[in-house]
């Protein structure tokens, strides 16, 4: 059992030996559990991100410990929801959390058993005696239930004991994450030890003041009774001051409100309604509701942006390395607002990789401009009244997120985040790509209307800033309303230069070191960067460069808080954070036939993409595999006809495949491929199959191809330049149609790599597989 699904449990948590049952309303939970019973004998792996508030955590924030649960009883609900309750066995360690092969959607683990030291006799005895003493005056003090007792009686294992107690004790969520993630059980009691201690002192606490409260209640209850009856009294009379309070407050409110007169007039309705409502009547809270969230939003309130264009600038590079085109672009939309005050606010669309800085770019544009900032995630969303609210008639219902931003903001000009417009999902629930449409569109959004305020509110002067990874995944009608601005990968020596200028300064400031204190050379920077990272953006190197500080400051703690000063060696790295990982230089394909660098463009940035193939005896079939899309099935037939209809141009007269099969296959496994971009690396693999010609294994390319032979445009081409530049690619062919992007490619990358755009396939052809 050492590959279990994966459920994350947010907002509770599970220990071993304990049963939480627990109500499912997501369908990718309710899957997890089928899968569980299904195919694991009903065990699942029960994992608590260190943040419950996280809506999407990403794989590498997840931690390394779970506990095995049991899946004991499994209900459907008449709400659509299902009711399971889960028992928990033990903890286990995580080695790597990996997708389903079956359902990419479904998180798998990979797992293997705790091994603890035996611990001291004696010490242990002290402390199993320490705690129980502890639970019995705790038990005594506040009077609970001692049914924990019992279940520990004949329990002498420590590890058991301590996780029996903690899922009786009222401890915070944070505090049992911690116990739960703890797997040295003699920690866990000298922890449980100290908060035992805490929690009997209040609960004494609390008994004093209970004893206190009841001698003041008993004192004050005739005063009460006779004010109760005062006020029942009044209520007769129909002296009912506080809610006249009430009234006259809303009805000045509504004079000072900056608003429609229209909106004003219904407001002043609502009051009128609020003055007839009895106040037994259910509906007077959600009238309330409603006047406090309309009278709270900022209308005609305005915070005053920043005018200094070169304060601008300097708050926008003092936290972004590069990034000139956003900066500039920014600059330049104040620049011409203070010439043209009713200049409509631009609708900036941030794509590329994780990691490069998209979010805190956004962060770090409201701090420059001195706007209020509020960030909507909408990643996995699919209910369109998220954003622009719910009806009244509806019980519970609320506003949108964009109209609870501007409450929260209080003016009328902050900037909106909204963050991963790209994972936005379609389904019978709704569409919130189109509710986005009349959100973000500067021709009618002066006129948004929520539908729980149900009057227009204006957003033109609201900075929207969106963000995503892939640009084809956004929906078409709302691209076209966007401003992209594309933020690619770094370059190793652009990630050198962001550490030294930006991750380092803020590790330093984070641990309260300086770099007096502790040195990192330009040499161990690349190889960190190199051998301990593979990504686009700089989110993995920040994790190492910390883990290296934290490292260092913990030794010196450890060391009678001796002081610190350490320059950083190549031979720390493997002490401080293990083995080498990657070898980016040295992770281009050997030379082989059929084997084939293709350059692919991913959610994740680019990366080069090995094309491999191999011919055997058969029956003239095709197999294809490497978790491919529909168009990239389609790219190796066009290729293969392609080769086929010009077998004399590429000297394959003798070639007869009906015999034979061909097996094509992609590395990099893991990543789901799909486009045209592979085209003529297909193509070249085949060839180079059918030919017995190896390719040089510095060559790569990129561009789709047409049965004629064509090559023809692609996109992402800057990423996939730049992770053919990362990976030590010597030559790139390109379309020919690409060839004006080649300026936004950074001018480093292009003095290093030679760039040869070509328009048809036999000009390739002739130059990679030249006559002998």
């Amino acid at each position: 059992m050492n590959n279990l699904p994966v459920m994350l449990l947010k907002g509770i948590v599970l220990l071993p030996l304990q049963d939480v049952k627990l109500d499912l309303s997501n369908n990718g939970s309710s899957k997890v559990i089928d899968v569980a019973i299904d195919k694991y004998d009903s065990n699942i792996l029960v994992v608590c991100p260190d943040n419950p508030y996280e809506e999407a955590p990403d794989i590498s924030d997840l931690p390394n410990v779970g506990v095995i649960g049991k899946i004991k009883n499994k209900i459907e609900l008449p709400n659509g929801n299902i009711r399971i309750i889960v028992s928990g066995i033990r903890r286990v360690k995580i080695n790597k959390y990996v997708h389903r092969k079956e359902d990419f959607d479904l998180l798998t683990s990979l797992i293997s058993e705790i091994d603890l030291p035996k611990f001291d006799e004696v010490e242990e005895t002290a402390l199993k005696r320490k705690i129980i003493q502890l639970l019995n005056e705790y038990i005594e003090a506040s009077m609970s239930g001692n049914s924990v007792l019992a279940s520990i009686r004949n329990v002498n294992d420590l590890d058991k004991l301590t996780d029996i107690i903690v899922s009786f004790m009222p401890f915070s969520l944070n505090k049992k994450l911690l116990y739960m993630h703890e797997i040295n059980a003699l920690h866990r009691a000298n922890a449980l030890v100290y908060d035992l201690s805490i929690e009997l002192q209040v609960a004494q606490l609390d008994v004093r003041l209970d004893e206190v409260l009841r001698t003041e209640f008993e004192e004050n209850q005739r005063e009460y009774v006779l004010r109760e009856k005062l006020e029942v009294i009044k209520k007769e009379l129909g002296e009912d001051e506080l809610k006249d309070e009430i009234i006259t407050d809303y009805l000045e409110r509504i004079d000072n409100l900056k608003a429609p007169g229209k909106l004003k007039n219904k407001l002043a309705a609502e009051v009128k309604k609020l003055d007839y409502t009895s106040d037994n009547n259910p509906e007077i809270s959600s009238i309330r509701n409603y006047l406090d969230l309309v009278l709270d939003l900022p209308f005609g309130i305005y915070s005053t942006d920043e005018k200094d264009l070169d304060k601008i600038k300097e708050v926008l590079d003092s936290t972004h390395y590069g990034l000139d085109k956003v900066k500039n672009r920014i600059v330049e939309y104040i620049a011409v607002k203070m010439r043209n005050k009713d200049l409509k606010s631009p609708i900036l669309c941030f794509v590329g990789p994780p990691g490069v800085g998209k979010t805190s770019l956004a962060i770090t544009i409201a701090k420059s401009l001195k706007k209020e900032f509020y960030k909507i995630s909408v990643g996995g969303l699919n209910d369109g009244a998220e954003l622009n609210g719910h009806r009244r008639t509806y019980i519970g219902s609320s506003p949108g997120k964009i109209i609870r931003a501007l409450k929260k903001c209080g003016t009328s000009n902050p900037l909106i985040l909204i963050d991963e417009v790209d994972k936005m999902v379609k389904d019978y629930k709704g569409d919130p790509a189109s509710v986005l449409l009349d959100i973000l569109d500067p021709e009618q959004n002066n006129m948004f209307i929520d539908n729980y305020v149900e009057e227009p509110f204006d957003l033109k002067d609201v900075l929207f800033i969106l963000t995503a990874n892939s640009e084809e995944d956004i929906p078409a009608a709302l691209y076209d309303r966007l401003e992209v601005i594309e933020l690619s990968s770094y370059t190793e020596f652009e990630k050198l230069d962001i550490a030294k200028n930006y991750l380092i300064p803020n590790i330093y400031k984070e641990h309260l070191v300086c770099s007096k204190e502790i040195r990192f050379s330009n040499d161990i920077l690349m190889d960190i960067i190199n051998k301990y990272t593979k990504e686009a953006g700089v989110r993995d190197l920040e994790r190492n460069l910390s883990t290296i500080v934290r490292k260092i400051v913990t030794n010196s703690v450890k060391e009678m808080n001796s002081p610190i000063k350490t320059i950083v060696k190549k031979s720390d790295l493997v002490k401080y954070l293990g083995p080498a990982k990657y070898d980016m230089k040295n992770n281009i394909v050997t030379m082989q036939v059929g084997l084939v660098n293709g350059l692919a463009y991913t959610p994740v940035g680019g990366m080069v993409m090995p094309v491999e193939s191999t011919i055997y005896d058969g029956k003239g079939e095709i197999k294809v595999t490497g978790m491919l899309g529909k168009i990239m099935e389609e790219s190796i037939a066009v290729a293969l006809s392609f080769i086929k209809s010009k077998k004399k141009e590429l000297r394959l007269k003798d070639l007869n495949i009906n015999k034979k099969d061909i097996h094509i296959h992609f590395l990099e496994g893991a990543i789901k491929k799909d486009g045209p971009s592979a085209g003529i690396a297909i193509t070249t693999s085949l060839i180079s199959l059918f030919l017995d010609r190896e390719v040089d294994r510095d060559i790569a390319m990129t561009g789709e191809i047409s049965l004629r032979g064509d090559v023809l445009k692609v996109g992402g081409l800057k990423e996939k330049i730049i992770a053919a530049y990362n990976e030590g690619i010597k030559k790139v062919y390109i379309p020919y149609e690409n060839g004006c992007e080649l300026e936004e490619i950074p001018k480093l990358v292009r003095d290093s790599i030679k760039i040869i755009p070509i328009k048809n396939y036999l000009d390739l052809f002739n130059k990679v597989f030249k006559e002998v």
